[in-house]
């Protein structure tokens, strides 16, 4: 992995915080292809029945479907090899009782991310704003690509 340079860092999207401390936190690498939505269905399901989340987990469910699909779609750069397309899904339950769902791609850009989660380009990210939860993104500092979070609350 790679650390970015400070200077390139710095004008980036920053990792928000999210609130509470985190109790447990669970993740998956998925191929970066069709197949990841329904592995990542399964996945969370699973995942987050295990948790005992106090939500709604088919809501969790969709807001997952919904950031794996825009990742394998938009987040894996053309070209990539086929043995090199991945995403990183992680859920994480917070004391809050907030479930923070994270997305992490291999592309950091995003052009017009407000606007995606409006609903101005695209509908993905703007059904996961209109299912409840708080939808940020950020460039890590070590690494390529981009995490896309969504925070649920119970």
């Amino acid at each position: 992995m790679n650390r970015r340079p400070a200077a390139l860092t710095a004008s980036r999207p920053q990792e928000p915080v999210p609130e509470g401390a985190l109790l447990v936190r669970r993740a998956v690498e998925l191929p970066g292809g069709p197949s990841a939505v329904l592995s990542a269905r399964v996945w969370t399901r699973t995942t987050v029945t295990v948790l005992c989340w106090g939500g709604d987990t088919l809501r969790a469910v969709e807001v997952v479907s919904r950031l794996v699909d825009n990742g394998h779609r938009h987040g894996v750069p053309p070209g990539t090899p086929q043995d090199k397309r991945r995403l990183l899904l992680s859920i994480a339950l917070m004391d809050t009782g907030a479930l923070v769902i994270e997305v992490a791609d291999l592309d950091p850009s995003f052009l017009d991310f407000d606007a995606a989660v409006r609903g101005e380009r695209g509908r993905g990210l703007w059904h996961v704003f209109r299912m409840g939860a708080v939808v940020t993104r950020h460039i890590p500092e070590y690494g390529d690509g981009k995490t896309v979070r969504a925070v649920l609350t119970p």
